[in-house]
């Protein structure tokens, strides 16, 4: 629904006046910015600005292009530029659906609009190890002071954590860890999660650096700073030394801050862990989330029943 701000540029035909969409759209993400993350204002803008530089590319007329102008041969358009940019489809995914959900409203039409993009994301690759591979991790010689044994051991903290995410794990609190167990709040949907403090866990706590921060671990050091600008630096080291682990350990498949939550998945679910607790453990709000976890697994999950039936009737 258009805010006061948006209606009051709308005429009683609803018909927008002559104001550029870019215009538009960029009063709209300001209007609701208070209401988003950073991360998702951030997205947004970053749609807009891509969306900007296709039009004034292939129109040539940016000034002059309202939003009753749009057609979905428009946005298809839009996202055939993008993938002719080198935009990965996950993407340009992302780009849609910020550009569907202002567009929304301001107008309602996005589900006109984007009829024949693609606003879903794919999974490119696979993001779940085996356990050998954790093994291999676990068991690499590192300097202890350096910035890929820390990787290494946060990696495996978010594994022995029932795949708690990256994020959950970087911003929990020393007081959080109480009575064998780490509780937190998962911070995409807030759902509770309570970890069990098993001994590795335990072990890797102990073998950490210690700190001074109120923060369990040694990522987020200035409480009065701001946190997410810390985490953000932290992640961009994190991934370039699971880069140098992937390298350093010969593993085939490439790490990620994923990694650890879908391993923890998979390999609770080939040993015979019930769907509902993985999701409990994920903090999943119903299993059909968990479901794309463990897809990749189906074909193993069809294998190992088809053995079964054959052994019973020989």
């Amino acid at each position: 629904m258009a805010s006061h701000c948006l209606r009051a540029i709308i005429n009683k035909k609803g018909k927008s006046e002559t104001v550029s969409v870019i215009s538009l759209l960029r009063q709209t993400i300001n209007e609701t910015k208070s209401q988003h993350k950073t991360s998702t204002h951030k997205n947004q803008v970053t749609a807009v600005n891509a969306f900007q530089r296709f039009l004034h590319e292939t129109m040539q007329t940016l000034e002059t292009v309202t939003i009753d102008e749009l057609t979905p041969e428009t946005i298809k358009s839009f996202e055939n530029w993008a993938i002719g940019e080198g935009f990965k489809p996950n993407y340009v995914a992302l780009h849609m659906r910020c550009l569907r959900t202002l567009i929304n409203k301001i107008n309602g039409r996005g589900s006109e609009l984007f009829k024949h993009v693609c606003t879903t994301n794919r999974q490119t690759e696979k993001r779940a190890v085996g356990k050998e591979t954790i093994k291999q991790i676990r068991e690499l010689h590192l300097p202890s002071d350096s910035n890929m044994a820390l990787a290494r051991d946060i990696f495996l903290f978010c594994f022995y954590g029932m795949g708690i995410p990256l994020i959950d794990a970087v911003m929990l609190k020393k007081s959080q860890l109480r009575d064998g167990y780490i509780i937190y709040n998962r911070h995409k949907t807030n759902r509770m999660v309570k970890v069990p403090v098993c001994q590795e866990l335990q072990l890797l706590l102990e073998r950490l650096p210690s700190n001074d921060s109120p923060y369990l671990l040694p990522v987020i050091t200035n409480d009065k700073t701001d946190k997410m600008k810390q985490y953000r630096s932290f992640y961009q080291r994190y991934m370039r030394s699971l880069k140098k682990l992937t390298l350093l350990s010969g593993i085939e498949c490439r790490l990620t801050s994923y990694t650890p939550r879908h391993t923890w998945a998979s390999i609770a679910y080939r040993n015979g862990v019930n769907i509902n607790n993985i999701a409990q453990a994920l903090g999943h709000a119903n299993t059909n989330i968990t479901y794309l976890y463990i897809k990749e697994l189906s074909c193993w999950h069809l294998e190992t029943a088809n053995k079964i039936v054959m052994q019973a009737v020989q």
